[in-house]
């Protein structure tokens, strides 16, 4: 529980923190009046970031350093923390150029390939890769080349054969096609610009019509490291951090308390000749090759070629067992001495890699390169064990994923929360991203921090607290104006930024102390991420359940396969360490580590629980690629009753009916559509948590109207209690003898409340999805009422159909006074009669009737349901006039809800 002193002033840990950009060395004075500036504004702690407009000659110089201790002793004085922001600029491990100075042998190693057909001309075969260019460091212009490469230039040395690959020029069907001639290949000629391998027309395998050759090479002007090497990583520290011991003094780990590493990665090249499956270059070390073979059953070279192309069935298993590898060494590599030193010399340490679901809900998306597998691996959850804070990137005020993404992967790893930096990137027509958006107001950042709260950020990262607001030249990156604007301090709406910082702050500490009410596993497509890239469906599949889940208010977590696959199974719910899920996700998980993991799935479905799935489906493994039997067994999970599958993104209808039982154990807010706001995306952000006393809901109007919101108790009498964010104040409001507490949000408005648990449970919904018949066209057949009967072999069928199911009702949820029976969906109107008595007749729905107190029994209860259809599919029935038939019946499953509405309470 968050004592009140915590509440009234958040600590460092939950009050807004701030970049604070340097774009020259400051003045003693500037250093006192901006430290003091932002403790006024409410940040209780900051990043010094040296930009792209300070002298790199001075980074980590003694001036710089003594700066930097002088902003510490400030701090202090202020009761401030700091976080080392770790490099000039950003792309952490260059040190801004020192880790490579005087060892060449660190500098950033690629992995390159060509493919060249083979002629009947009898020469032999030359394979090409020249023109190479670093498409995320061109997006920086002229300004970032010079900061990236030596001289703005880029150049090669050190060029190193790794395989010559023959094999078809058209599909490869098993991986005996593919024949290693790297032992007869050489590299005619190799220059800064490129290499050419010579494969000889003599050593060519007959059958083979292509030739794919793999070389790797060192950019001799890059500043950039090579993650893969544990001594570049080491030599950071010893170039990076280890200055800032000393410079600090007695501040660290106290006034300073942690590094923060930002995006490090090599660059993203392409080629003239780049094609393939792999969207960029490839980080590349000779251990690579010996950690390769030495976890997996295969050889290195002949697996390269599934980098590029398929393989036949075990293109799967290859592609995981590279990207396993890869990721790993790179992880364990620069993350792994990273964490080893900070602990040694006791700090924490933070920081965030590129993210592909950066300003989405997507996890493929490419804001930076074309493929993020190429960084490292697209294995958030492995790389997090390596931090002590979690944190995320996020750009602009769109609504996305990364707060709820951070979060996740911290709580596999024992924690909880992130830190979320906030940036913002022009996206108007002709503008340069890095013009920033000078527009931002003060109601759009306090919006967006608030959404971030809600899905798991535990503070706000602001990028950025300004030292100068540069000059009138357009100039990208260089004049501070062009530098990923705003510079908040320099917005006229910066002296009401207290206010904004004091909520925010208040909002975190009244959702930390709580564990969230989560009962959705949402998984994460790690192995259908390395196997499939970004253009694999996956993306769109998390996309889709995310926000949908996000934006209606239920609690849910992204987890580890490696987790799903240690978990246990526990009265009906996956138990991955102390969180318990009723709901299992597959958003397009279609490769696996193996059989195992079905394994689980299917032990949760056997316990009751509720699995849902859209696209594809597991059909193979890293194991062993392709598995049919796995493809099978998966077809048949789908015939069982708690499991729903849909081949595309289901429409939020579809859903609805099969997760809105999930609400029943706990606190739910249902919200109201006016305008067809859940379509417009307009929502009303929703949190809840259990403290030690019972519920904590977090409600946010993000809408430009009012929006009524109904909040249903789990228990009665509920001792109901306001907390104010934005002053602070803490107010009892009622206590209710069951009612519904009913409130009408203004735009924009944020409610906290805190709901102490009554002595008698409301029962939960009562999902009636099994055991229908529908009687239509003359006879009566089985029928699942969460899709059409024009699904279910009726597609020719309009007219009436009646559904029919018997049921029971435990006896003690009898004890409940007032009932309600919902029917979700119905195409397209209907008339209900249950236990002979008529509920009414409702020419639309969704509908919404009163159960007659006493109707219901424990034993026996009967239901009839007469649905009638439109005209269409019996009309156009053989023309083609109609691709698709009309939907017909009832399309989710009804449910009978305890009614609280009788009694109903409205407040304030």
């Amino acid at each position: 529980m968050a004592s009140s002193a915590a509440w009234r002033e958040p600590d460092p840990w939950h009050a807004p923190a701030t970049y604070w950009f340097w774009h020259r060395l400051p003045t003693s004075a500037e250093i006192r009046e901006q430290v003091a500036q932002m403790a006024r504004a409410g940040f209780r702690s900051f990043q010094i970031q040296a930009r792209m407009s300070f002298p790199r000659q001075e980074y980590l110089g003694e001036r710089y350093l003594a700066a930097c201790r002088l902003a510490a002793d400030e701090a202090a004085r202020h009761r401030m923390i700091i976080g080392i922001y770790d490099e000039y600029n950003w792309l952490s491990g260059h040190a801004g150029g020192r880790t490579v100075e005087g060892h060449d042998e660190l500098r950033e190693r690629h992995l390159f390939w060509s493919t060249a057909q083979i002629t009947d001309a009898g020469t032999d075969v030359e394979c090409t890769v020249d023109d190479i260019h670093p498409t995320d460091v061109e997006y920086l212009l002229d300004p970032g080349m010079h900061w990236v490469f030596e001289n703005g230039e880029v150049r090669w040395d050190e060029w190193e054969l790794v395989a010559a690959l023959a094999h078809p020029a058209g599909d490869v069907t098993d991986e005996a096609q593919i024949h290693d001639l790297t032992e007869s290949a050489r590299i005619g000629s190799a220059e800064a610009g490129g290499c050419t391998v010579v494969v000889p027309r003599g050593v060519l395998p007959t059958g083979s019509t292509a030739v794919t050759v793999f070389v790797a090479a060192r950019c001799a002007t890059s500043r950039m490291i090579n993650y893969l090497l544990p001594e570049a990583a080491e030599r950071y520290t010893d170039v990076g951090y280890a200055p800032y011991a000393e410079a600090f003094g007695p501040h660290w780990g106290s006034t300073v308390k942690y590094a923060f590493f930002d995006q490090p990665h090599a660059c993203f090249f392409r080629w003239r000749q780049h094609h393939g499956h792999v969207g960029s270059s490839l980080m590349y070390a000779p251990e690579l090759v010996h950690r390769y073979e030495a976890e997996h059953d295969a050889p290195f070279r002949r697996s390269l070629l599934a980098l590029v192309r398929g393989i036949g069935p075990t293109t799967p298993a290859r592609r995981c067992d590279f990207f396993e590898t890869y990721s790993t060494l790179g992880i364990d590599s620069f993350f792994g001495t990273l964490a080893r030193w900070c602990r040694r010399h006791g700090i924490a340490l933070s920081g965030h890699e590129v993210l592909g679901h950066v300003s989405s809900w997507d996890p493929t998306g490419t804001i930076i390169t074309d493929d993020p597998r190429t960084n490292f691996g697209t294995d958030y959850f492995g790389l997090d064990r390596w931090r002590d804070h979690t944190a995320v990137d996020a750009r602009n005020t769109d609504p996305q994923l990364s707060a709820k993404f951070g979060d996740s992967v911290a709580r596999a790893n024992g924690r909880s929360g992130c830190l979320v930096e906030q940036y913002f990137g022009s996206t108007a027509t002709g503008s340069h991203f890095a013009a920033g958006q000078w527009e931002l107001t003060l109601r759009d950042l306090r919006a967006q921090t608030i959404r971030h709260h809600m899905l798991g950020a535990r503070q706000l990262l602001t990028h950025a607290f300004w030292q100068t607001d540069g000059d009138d030249r357009e100039e990208m990156f260089t004049n501070p104006r062009f530098d990923f604007a705003p510079g908040v301090n320099f917005e006229p709406w910066f002296p009401y930024h207290r206010a904004f910082a004091d909520e925010s702050g208040r909002l975190s500490v009244f959702l930390d102390d709580t564990e969230p009410q989560c009962e959705v596993a949402v998984v994460y497509p790690l192995r259908s991420s390395w196997a499939g890239g970004p253009e694999h469906p996956y993306g769109a599949h998390t996309a889709f359940w995310t926000e949908h889940l996000a934006r209606k208010g239920y609690g849910y977590h992204l987890v580890d396969e490696r987790d799903v696959r240690a978990a246990a199974v526990e009265n009906g719910c996956l138990a991955i360490g102390g969180r318990r899920y009723r709901c299992v996700v597959l958003p397009g998980v279609e490769v696996v580590r193996d059989g195992s993991t079905v394994d689980v799935l299917a032990r949760f479905l056997d316990a009751g629980g509720t699995l849902l799935a859209s696209g594809p489906l597991p059909g193979a493994t890293q194991a062993d690629g392709v598995d049919a039997t796995l493809a099978v067994r998966m077809a048949g999970l789908c015939d069982a009753a708690t499991m729903s599958y849909w081949p595309e993104p289901p429409s939020a209808r579809q859903v609805e009916a099969v997760l809105r039982p999930l609400r029943a154990r706990h606190a739910v807010v249902e919200v109201d559509d006016p305008m067809g706001s859940a379509d417009s995306g307009e929502t009303v952000w929703q949190y809840a948590g259990r403290d030690t006393a019972g519920t904590r809901l977090a409600l946010f109007n993000d809408a430009d109207h009012r929006r009524t919101v109904t909040i249903r108790p789990s228990s009665t009498p509920a001792e109901v209690t306001r907390w104010r964010p934005e002053s602070g104040a803490i107010e009892p409001l009622r206590t209710t003898t069951g009612a519904s507490l009913t409130l009408s949000l203004a735009p924009w408005e944020l409610v906290c409340l805190s709901l102490r648990d009554g002595t008698t449970p409301v029962p939960g919904d009562r999902v009636l999805a099994e055991g229908w018949t529908l009687r239509a066209a003359g006879s009566t057949i089985p029928i699942q009422v969460d899709r059409g009967w024009e699904r279910q072999g009726l597609a020719e069928f309009s007219g009436i159909g009646e559904y029919r199911l018997s049921f029971d009702i435990p006896s003690g949820d009898l004890a409940w006074p007032d009932w309600e029976l919902i029917l979700p969906v119905i195409d397209t109107s209907a008339e209900i009669e249950l236990n002979g008595t008529p509920l009414g007749r409702y020419g639309w729905g969704p509908v919404s009737c009163a159960v007659p107190p006493g109707l219901l029994r424990d034993q026996g209860n009967e239901l009839r349901v007469h649905v009638a259809s439109t005209a269409a599919n019996h009309y156009y029935a053989g023309t083609s006039q109609r691709a698709t038939p009309a939907p017909s019946g009832l399309g989710a499953a009804p449910l009978l809800r305890p009614s609280l509405e009788r009694a109903s309470a409205g407040f304030a």
